[in-house]
């Protein structure tokens, strides 16, 4: 099952399960996006003046469609802080083939992330400025379309964003707000935040269970990279390879997802014996066992600061 996922603030909640049985989402023209230069990488205008001249002409501007972004992950800290409320919010995953069956004109693609605008647009140009057919223009203004729309500036790769347009014959308006209701047999996840207040977990697993989907508990653990998962009876679920899983392994100490197989964490193998050699062997403690710790350390010469260059 291949999943993608939506972040949201844990203030949103009665709107998004407003309606039994469905999901609201709600969708966006580009001039509201959090990032300004969206859509800029469907001109390349460092082109030749002729070319863009024939871009300008043959597209014009590139058409407003209602859109909304996912994510291909529900483990990006920085999502989880940005959009999930510093992971008091909470994530909903839903299952790209189902949503595809119920919106068949929904258009869904991985956003490519470049540097630059795609070099294929100046050859669709030339060709449109050379030999003059309207199916030239045509592909001209399909491939700025989709570069447009499905491509961004490499500095927003993090978001490892999925995104869907052409929602106009799907959306309602709800009191000014564009919405789309997504039907439960789409929604396969629902995710609590690490830092989730109780009453949002409550309600959370509420809408789950009413949905028909898996919830689990999102974590912030010590040793593993990023955040993981718990279910209903306390099992750990880490995402890999695009799902939700088990993990290799767990710790027998505190029960944190492990990247290999072994049996204790990285902190949970540290035993007493370890912790009183590395104490006795610590020089602030024998510093200060002799009463000369804070002598030491008001002494201790300052290095010179380097100016920020």
């Amino acid at each position: 099952m291949k999943l993608i996922f939506k972040y949201f603030s844990e203030s949103v909640i009665e709107h998004v399960f407003a309606r039994d049985d469905y999901v609201g989402i709600k969708c966006s023209l580009p001039e509201d996006y959090n990032d300004p230069f969206e859509l800029f990488l469907g001109v390349d205008l460092e082109q030749g003046s002729d070319l863009l001249a024939t871009y300008s002409d043959v597209v014009q501007e590139i058409p407003s469609l209602l859109t909304t972004c996912f994510s291909r992950s529900p483990a990006v800290t920085p999502m989880w802080a940005h959009y999930g409320n510093n992971h008091k919010g909470f994530v909903i995953g839903f299952d790209v083939a189902k949503l595809q069956e119920v919106f068949p004109d929904l258009l869904i693609r991985e956003i490519i992330y470049r540097e630059r605008p795609s070099e294929t647009l100046i050859s669709f140009a030339q060709m449109a400025a050379h030999r003059k057919k309207p199916r030239d223009a045509m592909a001209l203004r399909d491939a700025v379309i989709y570069q447009g729309y499905f491509s961004k500036h490499l500095e927003w790769s993090y978001e490892q964003e999925v995104r869907a347009v052409n929602f106009e014959g799907y959306v309602e308006d709800v009191s000014g707000h564009k919405i789309i209701y997504l039907p439960q047999r789409c929604v396969a996840a629902v995710i609590s935040g690490a830092k989730s207040s109780s009453q949002t977990k409550d309600a959370l697993k509420e809408r789950a269970q009413e949905l028909g989907s898996d919830f689990y508990v999102g974590k912030i653990g010590r040793s593993y990279p990023t955040p993981y998962m718990l279910t209903g009876a306390g099992g750990g679920r880490v995402f890999a390879n695009g799902e939700i899983v088990p993990p290799i392994a767990v710790c027998a100490e505190c029960a944190e997802p492990l990247r290999d197989k072994r049996d204790l964490c990285p902190w949970c193998s540290i035993d007493d014996a370890l912790r009183l050699e590395a104490a006795a062997n610590n020089p602030f403690r024998i510093l200060d066992h002799f009463g000369l710790l804070e002598e030491y350390v008001e002494g201790y010469p300052a290095r010179p600061r380097k100016p920020y260059k």
